[in-house]
Order: structure tokens, then sequence, then C-alpha cells
């Protein structure tokens, strides 16, 4: 059997089972995609891949969560939603993911952060978080306009690439009259000041 620390876990066949198997259809796709994704980003531009397909793995645990369901987990952890959350409740997946990671699979901080912000972004984020964020969008199962365009930025930079992620992300929101999470405006604010 193969074993590779995480942080603070192991992460073997069984572990990975244990999270595949929550999963089904789509979902599961996805998530083996982005777990492609984000490992080849990890060795790209310098991280560890197996922490990177760890949190990839977990990224989307609770995604297909009723929003019931949703705030029992915010409930059970401590998680307190602010009103966009409320209101747009699937992006409690993510916060809901990073307590099922910590709480079941012993996922560090780090690791943990990730998950919880691969929705929206958050400034000062981590090379995990640029490269979970990223990951999830750009994974190869995908196809929607401006997914090329995503994948061609992030072969050469992560932040041109996130860049470009939030702008289309936030004219997509836009346009279909969403609420966006402040945490968005300050990811792309930030990443904007870095470049």
């Amino acid at each position: 059997m193969t074993t590779k620390s995480i942080g603070t876990t192991m992460m073997d066949e069984k572990t990975r089972e244990s999270i595949l198997s929550r999963l089904s259809g789509y979902r599961y796709t996805h998530t083996l995609g982005c777990e492609r994704a984000a490992r080849q980003l990890a060795f790209r531009f310098g991280y560890d891949p197996e922490r990177a397909g760890f949190a990839a793995l977990l990224h989307d645990i609770t995604k297909r969560l009723s929003k019931e369901e949703q705030l029992q987990l915010c409930e059970k952890y401590d998680i307190i939603p602010c009103d966009i959350e409320m209101r747009e409740w699937k992006m409690l997946h993510g916060r809901t993911a990073a307590a099922i990671a910590a709480a079941e699979y012993g996922a560090d901080s780090e690791i943990c952060e990730a998950i919880a912000f691969h929705t929206t972004g958050r400034a000062e984020m981590t090379l995990l978080d640029k490269i979970i964020y990223l990951a999830d969008y750009i994974e190869d199962t995908r196809d929607f306009d401006g997914v090329e365009r995503a994948r061609e930025l992030a072969r050469d930079s992560l932040e041109r690439a996130l860049l470009y992620c939030f702008d289309s992300s936030l004219a997509d929101l836009i346009a279909r009259n969403k609420l966006i999470h402040a945490d968005t405006v300050a990811a792309r604010n930030w990443i904007l000041d870095q470049l």
C-alpha cells in the first residue's frame, strides 16, 4: 500500500477511497480532474503535488448537500455564515468541506484554508490557495467560454490566470444578477496589486 504524508495525516488508498466514495456523477469526475490539475500546477509552480492533490480531492466533498445539510454542518463546526452566504448558500460548501477535511481526514490549516476559499478566493492568497482555486476553474472536464484562455495563462503565471478567472467570474455573476462575496472582490484587487 502506498502511503504519503500530508501535513498531520497520511494519504493512503483507504483515505482516497473514503473521499471518493462521497462523490458521484459529475462531481466525482470533476474532483479527479481538479486533482490532476492541482498536481500539475503544484509541480509547475514549486509546491508539493501530494498536498495539492489531497486538497483538491477534498474541495467539493460537501457540494452535493442541501441548504439544510450545509447549515447543520455550519452549526456542528461553529461556522457563522455571512449574509451573502445565507442567501447564496451554495458558497458554504467550501467552508463545510474544510471542516470535514480537518475533522475526518486530519487536513492541516493550510489545506483547510485553500479548500474554504476555493470558490471565492481571498486577499493574500497562499500558493496553495491559488493552485486549488485555479485547478477548480481549469480542470480538463470544464467546458465553457474562456476556459482555454485561463488554461493558457496558467502555463506561465498563476497571478495572470487568477486575474482572468476573477474578471470572468465577476462578469458572469453580474450578468446573472447574483450577489458577489466581498472575499472575491478583495482577491481580485489583491491579485491586481501583485501584478
